[in-house]
């Protein structure tokens, strides 16, 4: 199982500003589609831990999200078979190491259920100090569209964010809602 420190700066775009920017990174973009379905429990919630599993490119990811000490989020990946996708896409749960840290952290695995699918159109495109992000995103038949930009190096990205920002004439005033959020928010809608 792979451990991160996740430090981003996420914007949401008009389809107007993400076209523009898909446009001039096009040259150094890797563009591909990838499908997020999204877990939820009420301990889940509580605990304000996210839970999903990822298909991008024919490879399969679960992962969990916690709160970090001080900036960023805990991610914990862990590469899956198709076939133990599949099962745990199909409602089902089995032991692994997520599962097990959740089972750690008293989370009931009997009550995780599926909340929602979200696929995105991701474009990245490496940068001094970390990776660009464009993404359009489509759930719940709504579709948005939003920059991050996930820090490696935390000084280096830091300036180049700020540079993109003002090259693109973009504004930045805290992250905006991260996609789950923004799915909820949207199934509570209906």
């Amino acid at each position: 199982m792979e451990e991160n420190l996740e430090i981003e700066y996420k914007i949401l775009l008009s389809r107007e500003q993400f076209d523009n920017l898909a446009h001039y990174y096009d040259h150094l973009a890797h563009v591909y589609t990838q499908t997020n379905t999204y877990f939820t429990s009420d301990a889940l919630q509580a605990k304000r831990i996210a839970l999903r599993i990822r298909e991008k490119e024919s490879s399969y990811e679960m992962t969990v999200k916690t709160k970090a000490e001080g900036t960023g989020r805990k991610e914990y990946n862990l590469a899956l078979t198709k076939d133990d996708a599949c099962f745990f896409l199909e409602g089902g749960m089995k032991d692994n190491e997520i599962t097990k840290m959740l089972k750690d952290m008293d989370i009931d695995l009997s009550e995780i259920t599926i909340l929602c699918r979200l696929k995105t159109v991701r474009h990245d495109i490496p940068l001094e100090g970390g990776m660009l992000s464009l993404d359009a995103n489509y759930y719940n038949g709504q579709e948005d569209y939003e920059m991050e930009f996930e820090l490696s190096d935390l000084e280096e990205g830091k300036k180049t964010f700020a540079s993109l920002l003002e090259k693109h004439k973009l504004q930045y005033t805290q992250n905006c809602q991260s996609k789950l959020t923004r799915a909820i928010s949207s199934l509570n809608k209906k």
